[in-house]
């Protein structure tokens, strides 16, 4: 309103033109989907926070399963009951493994960022995390095509370096405390995972 100018490049592009610079991880992209598209710290996000946690889940149940079929042996004679244990079983095992990244988060922010306890503030930051945590949709590729169990771990790598972009571009924080604070929470929630599978 005060330069008459526009400040947001990326309202004039295509979708597939800011999805790419995601993809480049160009700070200025993130901005542009958390600020301008999303209205983060708006009152709008409170809904989009529960939709996407819920989606965070199970594409992560989705990466559960999919890592635990690669470990067992192919038994497709399975009854109903043993398919839906199995998959209470996954769910619990995403849902306990988001629930330790969440809480590793926030007190990385809290201790290594030095934020200040404000819930709205928490709120944005844990929002644009799951938001910048899109490329696990590609996982879903893996129910078409077959893939190597490394794509697994290229995503979850993807995954978290888009996540440090993200803390950077809502905190305003160093590259390197970012770094810090998204691979002790990613690490956390890898070894909850690790355990839970090994776990009889």
């Amino acid at each position: 309103d005060v330069c008459k100018a526009v400040a947001d490049p990326y309202i004039e592009c295509e979708f597939m033109i800011i999805l790419i610079d995601l993809i480049l991880h160009k700070t200025r992209a993130y901005r542009h989907l958390l600020f301008n598209k999303l209205h983060i710290g708006s009152s709008l996000d409170k809904g989009i926070l529960c939709q996407f946690i819920l989606m965070h889940i199970v594409l992560d149940a989705f990466r559960i399963s999919v890592s635990k079929n690669n470990k067992a042996d192919g038994d497709s004679s399975r009854s109903t009951l043993s398919t839906i244990c199995n998959c209470s079983e996954v769910l619990g095992d995403a849902l306990l493994g988001n629930i330790i990244f969440t809480a590793m988060l926030l007190l990385g922010v809290r201790y290594i960022l030095k934020f200040s306890f404000d819930i709205t503030r928490y709120r944005q930051i844990l929002l644009a995390i799951i938001i910048s945590s899109y490329f696990k949709l590609f996982l879903l590729t893996m129910m078409v095509w077959e893939f190597p169990s490394s794509a697994i771990f290229i995503v979850e790598a993807f995954v978290l370096s888009s996540n440090v972009v993200a803390l950077r571009v809502v905190t305003r924080f160093p590259k390197a405390h970012c770094v810090g604070v998204c691979f002790m929470a990613h690490a956390a929630k890898h070894l909850t995972e690790r355990w839970l599978m090994w776990t009889p």
